[in-house]
């Protein structure tokens, strides 16, 4: 019974230090989908018999969904994958949908879209498939909900995106999400047997499209923000941080301004005076946000208005 416990500590550390350290929970899930796939890969390699145990345990089979033993796998499913290429494709895409979206509204709601796409898109399978012992597993209704989100809350965004066997590096939101939408609506219609779940793909991106707009609110926006740029580059410490800056300051969206303001106070601002990291004392004295009018800190004693 120990080989069961690894894949469920996986999934509550993970979230656990995502809240502890404030990380980004894209980064985060798709270090614990690796996490557990390795797992799985080394019972495998290794002929442990608990190896098609786990895959029993935890993921999601339609004409289970009465025993409450089994209830839990509508979570856990959506970190196991089959082989290499279903991972890496799911986490590929995770994190060129995910981290726009989660640096656009924020950890917390980004994580609410993601569990709760997730949990849409099984369901969705589950409707359709009731007495199926199919195993249904994988990240990507969740994933598609994600899309589904970054669609109807920001449609004209450009961000990197897989578009098939292409990659741009600045598609636009609408064409490349959109892309992925009619796909797989057309091999439902056409009720391919490919040995993916479609429908759940399906599930997952209306969840996303219907419950984005309810809980995402857009950051607040100001006719122009007024920033003090000649300091935030006395911040600055290396060549990328600069040009960082740069877009923040070209940058028109106001909500994605905020977004790369954010990044940058946390991850790259340095003292002027001590040339200590600032994101530290950032993360601690407010919510994690770009406050009009809240001083920055410094442990140093230091403190800096970036606003004009």
């Amino acid at each position: 019974m120990l080989e069961y416990i690894p894949i469920p500590a996986i999934i509550i550390g993970s979230l656990a230090y995502a809240w502890w350290r404030k990380a980004y929970l894209t980064q985060v899930m798709v270090i614990a989908n690796f996490l557990i796939f390795l797992y799985m890969l080394v019972l495998a390699l290794t002929d442990n018999p608990a190896w098609g145990g786990l895959g029993d345990a935890f993921t999601f089979v339609p004409a289970r969904i009465l025993d409450p033993v089994y209830l839990p796998t509508i979570v856990t499913s959506m970190f196991m994958h089959i082989d290499p290429m279903h991972l890496i494709s799911n986490v590929l895409i995770l994190y060129l949908i995910g981290l726009p979206l989660e640096e656009r509204i924020g950890t917390g709601k980004w994580g609410i879209i993601y569990l709760a796409s997730g949990i849409s898109g099984t369901l969705m399978y589950f409707m359709f498939n009731t007495g199926s012992e199919t195993h249904l597993l994988g990240a990507s209704g969740a994933i598609f909900g994600l899309g589904g989100a970054l669609l109807v809350l920001y449609p004209k965004d450009r961000i990197p995106m897989l578009l098939g066997p292409i990659f741009s590096m600045r598609a636009p939101v609408w064409a490349a999400v959109g892309i992925m939408f009619v796909w797989e609506t057309i091999l439902v219609f056409l009720q391919v047997d490919d040995g993916t779940a479609h429908l759940a793909h399906i599930g997952g991106f209306a969840c996303g499209i219907f419950l984005a707009p309810a809980i995402a609110k857009r950051v607040k926006k100001e006719k122009e923000i007024a920033l003090d740029f000649e300091l935030l580059r006395q911040m600055a410490r290396k060549p990328e941080d600069v040009l960082m800056l740069e877009k923040i300051e070209n940058e028109t969206e106001q909500d994605v301004k905020f977004a790369w303001l954010e990044f940058f106070l946390k991850e790259a601002a340095r003292c002027p005076k001590c040339k200590r990291q600032l994101g530290e004392g950032y993360a601690k004295s407010g919510r994690g946000k770009a406050v009009p009018g809240e001083k920055l800190n410094c442990a140093c004693g230091q403190s800096y208005d970036i606003w004009k």
